[in-house]
């Protein structure tokens, strides 16, 4: 492991600001370059309810779990990790930082990017945004500037491309050799939970049902965390599935601390999930579609129904682009049906998503662990 203190960089800003983009814009700019480089969206680091559970408590757990994030990520050698997503608009990130272990490792850069009004409403509304949540956005725009946290950046005007050439000056770009993770020893202090894994094949749904049933699960009073395994996994050199274990046992313990009593993952490889979370039993749940189905849900993707979620390579795409991906989606779901699966199948061909939900969650009434009455 490295000796040397790990550069974090975080962009933060109010929505519509470019803080994703240039996130992931900078991640790209560096992996090419050859740098040994991570991206965390701070958001996906603190997925767990029911609501609500802002202010405070969720700067907090994303806070704790972005320092597990990085120690995880500290042991495998990466050199520089840059965050996006917001911060606590009246305190920073600093007071969220203080007094712990794991922030000592760690050189903190925050740099927060500004725009005007004006183009930060186009931006917004351009996006899907509803026009009736500008005033809302303003207010934290003006909260933001009274707050004058992190180095500000202003991006009006700018296209992506200057964004990134303008932060490449607070990052280190180095290579570095990949350090075989050592296997985290077993807590046991914890009761066994229900942890349910959603899988299949590229645009089968996999994100779109499982934000579903997470959301009835809130609504049910079952406290429960959500991971997306892919969006743990943006490292170069890379991929690497056993950072993704090693990231999503270091957050199911962060979450299980704060009262989670129940853990939803996207995956497409469930075997990483299986050895994250060896205390307890894993229920598989495979969603199928035909050809025809997984062709649709494509489209829809690229015309922007989905979350928009870093690394997405529907969102937009070309009709030539989404012709390759159902392709690929199908032969994909042709091969998983070839080989099997212990876990439950659901064709969820001609389904809509409301359907594809209601189907899982019955299907979680029998899992090991569940909190799920037949009510």
């Amino acid at each position: 492991m490295t000796t040397s203190n790990t550069p974090v960089l975080w962009v933060s800003g109010a929505p519509g600001t470019g803080k994703t983009t240039a996130g992931w814009g900078l991640y790209r700019r560096i992996a090419d370059r050859g740098g040994s480089v991570a991206y965390v969206d701070i958001d996906q680091l603190g997925l767990i309810g029911p609501p609500p559970g802002g202010g405070g408590a969720s700067h907090r757990i994303k806070a704790d779990n972005l320092l597990r994030m990085v120690a995880t990520l500290r042991r495998r050698g990466v050199q520089q990790v840059l965050v996006s997503g917001v911060v606590d608009p009246q305190q920073g990130i600093e007071p969220y930082l203080m007094h712990k272990t794991e922030a000592a490792h760690i050189d903190l850069t925050h740099v927060r990017l500004t725009c005007e009004r004006e183009e930060l409403r186009r931006r917004f509304l351009g996006r899907g945004s509803s026009p009736e949540m500008l005033t809302e956005l303003f207010d934290l725009v003006d909260e933001l500037d009274r707050s004058d946290t992190g180095s500000v950046v202003d991006t009006t005007g700018q296209n992506p491309a200057d964004t990134v050439d303008t932060f490449m000056a607070w990052t280190t770009v180095r290579t570095a050799p990949v350090l075989p993770l050592p296997a985290a020893p077993s807590d046991g202090s914890f009761r066994s939970a229900l942890v349910a894994v959603v899988t299949g094949a590229t645009a089968v749904g996999k994100s779109t049902i499982s934000w579903k049933v997470l959301r009835d699960l809130w609504r049910r009073n079952v406290v429960t965390a959500y991971v997306d395994l892919g969006q743990l996994g943006f490292v170069h050199p890379g991929p690497d599935p056993a950072l993704q274990a090693a990231a999503l046992r270091s957050l199911w313990d962060g979450y299980r601390r704060t009262g989670a009593r129940a853990l939803l993952v996207v995956a497409r490889e469930p075997a990483s999930v299986v050895d994250a979370v060896p205390d307890d039993p894993v229920t598989v749940v495979h969603l199928d579609a035909d050809a025809a189905t997984l062709a649709a849900r494509v489209r829809r993707r690229a015309d922007g129904e989905s979350a928009l979620l870093a690394g997405d390579e529907l969102r937009g795409a070309s009709p030539a682009v989404q012709r390759r991906v159902a392709t690929r989606a199908a032969a994909e779901a042709t091969r998983l049906r070839c080989v099997g699966t212990d876990g439950i199948i659901l064709d969820t061909s001609g389904q809509n998503a409301d359907e594809t939900a209601a189907a899982v969650l019955d299907a979680l009434r029998s899992a090991p662990g569940t909190l799920l009455t037949s009510t």
